[in-house]
């Protein structure tokens, strides 16, 4: 059962890094337009710079997750390198726990921002005039799954899920 919890949340992370990669697709097909129309046409377009600063931050909160998963955020292990592998991996696990807890604070809390840029009805201060609580949505839905990413990393780490090889991050060490 823990197994097919992994599994399902290992396709949500896919899926929201899908959705980063094709914001990052959107934001250099934004970009690039931009570049085109003031080199070429003299114009400059009124939605480029929002939408590719929106679509820089939905980016980085989606793509979170999925390399939570990889192991490809900075973990600075001076200490825990040295411990035994058992005291490291329940350490480890201590600290996923703790972090799933902050980013179900910062989940609750988002939502509880998106509600009130609805009710008040806030749009954007640009040109578009884009209602709120559309890139706004990306801070609850990003840090629901790193919230269960980082729940099942504790379980991994504690033993109770036996991931296949999944692939790598590149490996932080620098050669000598």
């Amino acid at each position: 059962m823990l197994k097919l919890l992994d599994r399902v949340i290992g396709w949500i992370s896919l899926a929201a890094a899908v959705l980063a990669i094709a914001g990052l697709a959107c934001v250099f097909v934004s970009v690039t337009w931009e570049v085109i129309a003031r080199s070429v046409f003299g114009h400059a377009t009124i939605w480029s710079n929002e939408f590719s600063i929106y679509g820089v931050i939905a980016i980085a909160f989606l793509g979170a997750g999925y390399v939570l998963r990889l192991n490809g955020h900075l973990e600075v292990d001076l200490i825990t390198s040295r411990l035994s592998p058992r005291l490291r991996n329940g350490l480890g696990a201590a600290t996923d726990l703790v972090a799933a807890v902050f980013c179900a604070m910062v989940l609750w809390s988002g939502i509880s921002f998106v509600e009130l840029s609805q009710i008040l009805g806030a749009v954007s201060v640009g040109e578009l005039r884009i209602p709120l609580w559309i890139p706004q949505s990306i801070i609850p839905v990003s840090f629901c799954v790193l919230m269960l990413e980082f729940l099942a990393r504790s379980l991994v780490r504690l033993g109770l899920v036996h991931r296949e090889a999944a692939p790598v991050a590149a490996d932080p060490v620098l050669p000598v």
